[in-house]
């Protein structure tokens, strides 16, 4: 449900769906992550390649047959998490694998990083945090599907992102 309200609030994301599903290796991510990623990720990811949306979102999905890359840029940006976090700088958040802690899906051209915060064992409840590049840290009660359309629509801030994110009329490119 989660992804057709995404490409309700966002039509020029249809441009780019796969006509069948990615058939990416999900079992290998998990192995590698210790990971089950949430639902509506999954869906989107199935549906999707990596996007930009208006030149400045981008997700990270992963690729079949390129599984490895997705997992070793997740490990890269938990690793630096790590070292915000040692630094006394990520405000108490941590990375995955400790209780609560964050991994990556998404970044900007900012430098601002965008998050599932792993509240608990079920991916499905896991929220999303963003962590401004002015150092605002900005959680949201919801997965990331609901989370962008919600900011596409409007009815989600984009508390932690410039004020004009995203445009009237938001552009989607594929990667």
């Amino acid at each position: 449900m989660s992804l057709q309200r995404l490409e309700e609030a966002l039509p020029t994301l249809l441009g780019i769906k796969a006509e069948v599903p990615r058939r990416i290796d999900w079992r290998f991510i998990t192995e590698e992550t210790g990971l089950v990623l949430p639902p509506d990720f999954v869906d989107l990811a199935e549906a999707y390649p990596p996007f930009t949306l208006d030149d400045f979102l981008g997700l990270h999905i992963p690729r079949p047959g390129e599984e490895g890359y997705f997992v070793s840029g997740v490990r890269g940006l938990l690793t630096n998490l790590g070292d915000l976090r040692d630094s006394g700088m990520s405000h108490g958040y941590v990375p995955f694998p400790e209780s609560g802690g964050l991994v990556p899906w998404g970044d900007s051209i900012d430098g601002d990083v965008f998050y599932w915060r792993t509240n608990g064992g079920d991916p499905q409840g896991w929220t999303v945090l963003v962590s401004g590049h002015n150092d605002d840290w900005c959680e949201f009660e919801m997965g990331v599907t609901e989370y962008l359309a919600g900011l596409v629509s409007g009815t989600v801030p984009p508390d932690g992102l410039p004020p004009d994110f995203p445009g009237a009329t938001p552009v989607v490119e594929a990667d």
